[in-house]
């Protein structure tokens, strides 16, 4: 059996070690590995230690690939799994029974919550984009949250609310348009943020109110809203 003639740290990631052994060939791995292994020169591996030190810093690598994609913002289980799995020029790609070892155990530590993720995106779209609870529901979908939790995420009853947010952004650039213009492109930037006729229309007539300093109920008895088109060139 190969034995191992040197144990060294790697230079440019001290977290990694070179084990050489005489056979010629060399490992790279993890330093948790090579301490729980105890492994030191003149310890002899067979083949079948070989491929599961192999195997084990394999594993090790993609939970390291999938807590650094978790670093900057929580994801969703889905999300993390496409990451994993995604073609690379670079590397093999693991297979599915290590990704969702590698899922299971991250849920375990509790860096992989989609019920958590759910809640954090409802809670970035109100305070920096509104939108409506179906649109919102609709984006975690998207990420892969099953159904059930997306619509536990964002309450519809509160669109209304999140309309005037969402409207308040647009405001300045409609000081001076007529009421007409105003309910146009006002009603279409809602609508083209998930939100309903019945809401934008009743959320636009607010704003309105509150561009000309009326307090809530002292709107003005504007002429019918023209049909608002949701396909009207303003940027989101």
């Amino acid at each position: 059996m190969p034995i191992i003639t040197a144990v060294r740290p790697d230079q440019r990631r001290p977290d990694r070690y070179h084990i050489e052994l005489d056979s010629g060939v060399e490992l790279l791995l993890d330093e948790s590995l090579v301490a729980a292994e105890r492994l030191g020169p003149g310890d002899a591996l067979s083949e079948d230690d070989l491929t599961r030190l192999r195997a084990a810093e394999a594993e090790r690598d993609v939970f390291d690939r999938a807590a650094r994609f978790l670093g900057p913002r929580p994801r969703s289980r889905a999300e993390v799994r496409r990451r994993l799995l995604r073609p690379s020029p670079h590397r093999v790609a693991p297979s599915a029974e290590v990704v969702e070892r590698t899922l299971d155990r991250l849920q375990e530590l509790g860096y992989l919550d989609d019920t958590a993720f759910a809640a954090y995106w409802a809670e970035q779209r109100d305070r920096f984009s509104p939108r409506s609870a179906r649109a919102i529901q609709q984006e975690l979908r998207q990420h892969g949250v099953d159904r059930e939790t997306a619509a536990a995420s964002a309450d519809p009853q509160a669109d209304e609310e999140r309309a005037i947010q969402a409207g308040r952004k647009r405001l300045a650039s409609l000081a001076q348009a007529d009421y007409p213009t105003f309910a146009l492109r006002m009603g279409g930037f809602l609508q083209r943020r998930g939100f309903g006729y019945g809401v934008a229309r009743s959320a636009m007539r607010r704003l309105w109110a509150e561009a000309r300093g009326q307090a809530p109920g002292e709107e003005d008895d504007v002429a019918s809203d023209p049909e608002m088109d949701a396909g009207d060139a303003l940027d989101d």
